[in-house]
């Protein structure tokens, strides 16, 4: 094993082909920072810090400061305190151990993990026609899962977008919904019985806050995921005691990185509860770290939420190849 040599720390602007419209707003574009990682023979690993408003605390200047003062400490006192920070350095290691290895990540964290993850294809068209579009591509791709984004506008225009990519995509299409929290409980409750004939395979953060979201999932027909309301372990071991959610979406950027994001798939598991891993809407950098994740846990079913690097124009990171709706990892 070579030693740890040095670090490079860098900033990048991420842009996206078209909005991505949520009920927290649109989102344009945003700062990233990349953390890589070197040995005296030459292999170097690669983390992300990704913070993102309206899922993390903290902001880009905070995690990026964190980042460099954790290196310049000679003697660091443990990880970060900031999440993102802690998940762009802990992913930079852990990739470099494998590096060291000559190991994929997925097959570093578990020998036995498969190399290839169905994935869960974000639509993000501005128009009904958009979206109808973007799903019919993504189904001749062999995608066999699809998210729409709803709670942005009026709740008639997030039912005709989600009635007509049901009808497009047939009956064997899997359609999740994501509300961001930006129904009420009473909206969130009207909403998904009017969506539920359409199949819904679970709906993401229909309301805010962990007790409306248990309120929710008390009554709801369609299946609840806890997401950004779960910002933390201590949030996450609350949403399982009040029966928040059916599902819980698993975000390795903004929890913290892979070692608390595994803690977090422990918790979850133990109680029964079903996992899906997304991305942060970041880079491949974090992207990357994220599917190795998912498939050294075997996390596959639900499909994670993985399939977002094309939705940049320019990736600073080295997208994974996607074939037949899968991720494959190398």
């Amino acid at each position: 094993m070579g030693e740890f040599k040095g670090v490079e720390i860098t900033r990048h602007t991420l842009h996206y082909r078209a909005p991505i419209t949520t009920a927290h707003g649109q989102l344009h574009q945003r700062p990233v920072v990349v953390v890589a990682v070197s040995d005296d023979q030459g292999n170097i690993g690669f983390g992300e810090a990704a913070p993102l408003t309206g899922f993390t605390a903290e902001n880009i200047n905070e995690s990026e400061a964190a980042i460099r003062q954790w290196f310049a400490d000679e003697q660091p006192e443990g990880p970060p305190n900031l999440p993102t920070a802690r998940a762009a350095i802990d992913g930079a290691f852990l990739d470099l151990q494998a590096r060291q290895r000559g190991l994929a990540l997925h097959r570093h964290l578990n020998p036995e993990s498969p190399d290839r993850l169905p994935l869960a294809a974000l639509l993000a068209g501005r128009s009904t026609e958009d979206l109808v579009c973007q799903a019919l591509e993504r189904k001749a791709e062999g995608f066999t899962t699809l998210k729409i984004k709803v709670a942005a506008a009026s709740f008639s225009f997030d039912f005709e977008r989600v009635a007509a990519v049901r009808s497009a995509t047939g009956k064997d299409m899997a359609l999740r919904l994501d509300a961001n929290g930006g129904w009420t409980t009473t909206e969130a409750l009207h909403n998904i019985e009017k969506l539920a004939p359409l199949g819904i395979e679970f709906i993401e953060e229909p309301t805010a806050g962990l007790e409306a979201l248990a309120a929710v999932c008390r009554e709801a027909i369609v299946p609840v995921a806890v997401d950004e309301s779960a910002g933390c372990l201590s949030d996450l071991r609350r949403a399982i005691d009040l029966g928040a959610g059916d599902f819980f979406v698993v975000k390795p950027s903004s929890l913290g990185g892979l070692v608390v994001a595994g803690e977090a798939v422990t918790l979850a598991t133990t109680a029964g509860q079903k996992v899906i891993i997304t991305s942060l809407l970041e880079s491949s950098y974090g992207i990357r770290l994220a599917a190795h994740f998912a498939a050294a846990h075997g996390l596959t079913n639900p499909a994670p939420g993985l399939a977002t690097a094309e939705l940049l124009t320019h990736d600073p990171g080295s997208p994974l190849t996607i074939s037949d709706g899968h991720l494959l990892l190398t």
